[in-house]
């Protein structure tokens, strides 16, 4: 078991708070401002001086960030060619204990967890940072529920120190396929390696298990990991959804940056709980949704669905009965009242006239003020013993319900129906036929201006991808990823690239904006394009001075190649 030192540079050692495959961990004070911070050691000695300067350099860019879910670094250095890095003291747990006690959190809790680990993120994310080693050792909670993300730079260390002994074991079941691939990497390698954290933190169970000794290197670039819903079933799909967009292998089918994943988390914590099946005695009429009901188990994952589709949409309230009106019975079921004189059974066309009014048979509706005055019948009895049926009106004030007794006459009931009907229907055919006029002629009037404007013009038309092409230069510039910048301008010139190197090296953290784009097309052409525009330049030197800014005005000359445009020369015109 290795001492534990009395003093690391200026830090005095009280103890040792934790040790793992890249170092030990332990409880300092700093003299001079009497604070408690924690000291972080890395447990191999590095005799290579490249790989000291990228780590102190990397230190430097972490300590320049400023976030409230980022750790501060107070100061780096070495202790007998070990290097370190002294933070601040977060009085908590990592999420890696959380995990492993299985501690009893609800999902809120956990999905702010996750919110706060992208804001901080993506703090770094544009300030040109990717952590490459996000796992739950490297997240710390804090007393009052507030994340730190530590150990930024510490992943770039490279040698011996970092592959021998398992010493990259702990990380690699949250590596991205290209990082684990040795491919070139950039923040969306952080992104996948967020979902894996999310996948744990949500299940208490690893995304991708294992070790190199049971083929990890080989199942976590092309396997998925179980479904999540498998180990956690009452996840709402929405989550799910999230986790598993940020796992995919590409990174192109990711998110586009860590500010969508978070928007998409703060929508599911923002909204409304699901409905609940009904308990027995309460209402049966309640509905119970499925989950993922709006995006089917086993679809390939794609873009979200706004926040707003997260949660189904309620079902819509029956509409109240009518004032003083109670729904008749459907016609089918409706029995007619026994009659008040002996009489013929009643011929099909009542039922007819029923199911068309929505009335049932032998029933008529109850009538109140306002309402226009419905016809009832009634038997008049001749002097030889037979009868007639007389159609009667029943007022509008009147509120008692007449029942309506059928004719006796079959020819002659059926031609009064047929008589009282007729107008009803065709006011109806009337109705319809006026409704479809009117949307006719309001679909004529919205196409119109449609039909009337010209068709865009081949600027309007291009000027997206044009500007879209100018800001993939912008990001990889900010970005200080040269290889990124030579894919948006394939003709980089030698002696711009070699500035650009000296620059990127010169800078701690570099901002670029663009501001005032004028965008042209050649005369003539629609493949070849201009843009003139100012750019600022802010560079935070690596020796710890104050910023510097450059503002230029540049021309740049565009080529269309295939759908996309790509940027073929510059013009610097001046400088301020």
């Amino acid at each position: 078991m290795a001492t534990v030192p009395t003093k690391i540079g200026q830090f005095e050692v009280l103890r040792q708070l934790g040790s793992g495959g890249m170092g030990a961990v332990y409880l300092g004070r700093d003299p001079e401002l009497d604070r408690q911070v924690a000291i972080k050691v890395i447990r191999e000695e590095i005799h290579d001086q490249e790989v000291l300067d990228r780590f102190f350099r990397e230190a430097r860019a972490a300590a320049a960030l400023r976030h409230p879910n980022i750790i501060t670094i107070y100061a780096s250095g070495q202790h007998e060619h070990q290097p370190y890095m002294v933070m601040e003291f977060v009085d908590g747990e990592s999420l890696s204990d959380i995990i492993k006690k299985k501690r009893s959190l609800s999902l809120s809790q956990k999905l702010s967890y996750l919110e706060q680990i992208c804001a901080g993120l993506y703090v770094a994310h544009r300030a040109g940072i990717v952590h490459r080693d996000i796992k739950p050792a490297n997240v710390m909670v804090d007393r009052d529920g507030v994340v730190r993300i530590l150990d930024f730079g510490i992943a770039r260390i490279e040698g011996s120190a970092m592959t021998q002994d398992g010493a990259l074991m702990g990380s690699l079941n949250y590596m991205s396929p290209e990082q684990m691939l040795g491919r070139s990497v950039d923040h969306r390698s952080d992104i996948f390696s967020v979902g894996s954290l999310a996948y744990e933190l949500i299940t208490y169970q690893q995304a991708f298990k294992g070790n190199l000794n049971d083929g990890l290197l080989q199942r976590l670039p092309y396997q998925d990991p179980p479904p999540l819903h498998e180990a956690a079933p009452d996840v709402p799909w929405a989550v799910e959804e999230i986790i598993m967009r940020a796992l995919q292998k590409a990174p192109e089918h990711r998110f586009p940056d860590l500010a969508e994943m978070r928007s998409a988390i703060v929508a599911v914590l923002q909204a409304p709980p699901p409905p609940i099946a009904a308990r027995p005695g309460e209402d049966d009429r309640t509905v119970v949704l499925p989950r993922g009901a709006g995006s089917p188990r086993g679809a390939p994952v794609g873009p979200l669905t706004p926040p707003s589709q997260f949660m189904p949409p309620p079902a819509p309230a029956p509409p109240p009965p009518a004032a003083f009106a109670t729904p008749p019975p459907p016609a089918a079921f409706a029995t007619p009242p026994p009659p008040a004189v002996t009489r013929a059974p009643a011929p099909p066309s009542t039922a007819a006239y029923g199911a068309r009014t929505g009335i049932a048979s032998g029933t008529a509706p109850n009538t109140a003020a306002g309402v226009p005055a419905s016809p009832t019948w009634s038997v008049k009895k001749k002097p030889d013993g037979s009868a007639t049926p007389v159609k009667t009106t029943v007022e509008a004030r009147t509120s008692t319900t007449p029942t309506k007794t059928p004719p006796s006459r079959p020819a002659e009931a059926a031609a009064t129906t047929r008589a009282e009907v007729a107008p009803r229907a065709s006011g109806r055919r009337w109705v319809v036929l006026g409704g479809a006029a009117v949307v006719l002629v309001g679909a004529a009037l919205a196409a119109m201006p449609w039909l009337s404007s010209p068709p865009p013009s081949p600027l309007e038309r291009e000027r997206p991808a044009i500007e879209a092409a100018m800001e993939r230069y912008r990001i990889a510039y900010r970005n200080r990823d040269l290889p990124a910048v030579a894919a948006a301008f394939p003709t980089l010139p030698a002696d711009l690239r070699q500035t650009m190197q000296r620059t990127f090296k010169a800078c701690l953290v570099y901002e670029v904006t663009f501001d005032g784009m004028q965008v042209q097309l050649a005369p003539g052409s629609e493949t070849q394009a201009q843009v003139t525009l100012r750019s600022t330049h802010t560079c935070t030197p690596q020796s710890g001075g104050p910023p510097t800014t450059a503002t230029q005005s540049e021309t740049f000359a565009l080529q269309k190649n295939g759908d996309a445009w790509l940027i073929g020369g510059v013009k610097q015109s001046t400088n301020r």
